[in-house]
């Protein structure tokens, strides 16, 4: 038989801990978690934010080019001088919650199609369209569409 009178149940252990020990390390515990829930709000609000602004740059400023190349220029560079600016901040902008182990893949995909655009600047709209049967090169359209997919699939990941 157990002796009731002697031993304490663990629920007025527990009570009698609380009462003697000092609230303040609970207090501090508290202040750390809201204040470490505070920040990861705050970081989760300025990821969508960079996000929405990288797309809608992107699909803006490439209106009539992506997806879909309805009023392709002559001179893409020409073309795209004034949107440079916005759409490289857009992607500084978002470079800051691309994962480590993808911010090569993200550099490299900018590179690729900046080099893209300064480079293939005066291609007309009949060479754009016509690809000769004996050609390696390709479609500069589809290689555009291609490049502007890479950058843009970097959000996909935020996005879920």
């Amino acid at each position: 038989m157990e002796n009731t009178e002697n031993t304490i149940s663990f629920f007025d252990q527990l009570s009698l801990y609380f009462t003697e020990v000092p609230t303040w390390p609970f207090v501090l515990l508290g202040v750390v978690i809201v204040f470490a829930l505070g920040v990861e709000l705050i970081n989760r609000r300025r990821r969508a934010d960079a996000v929405d602004y990288y797309d809608t740059t992107f699909r803006t400023e490439l209106a009539g080019l992506y997806p879909n190349p309805t009023n392709w220029p002559e001179d893409l560079a020409l073309h795209l001088k004034a949107s440079f600016p916005l759409m490289r901040d857009a992607f500084e902008n978002l470079r800051g919650f691309i994962p480590q182990k993808q911010l090569y893949d993200y550099n490299l995909a900018w590179s690729n199609f900046y080099d893209f655009c300064r480079s293939n600047g005066a291609i007309s709209e009949n060479q754009a369209g016509e690809t000769s049967p004996d050609s390696t090169e390709p479609d500069p359209k589809q290689v555009f569409h291609q490049l502007v997919t890479e950058l843009l699939a970097f959000t996909e990941q935020f996005k879920r």
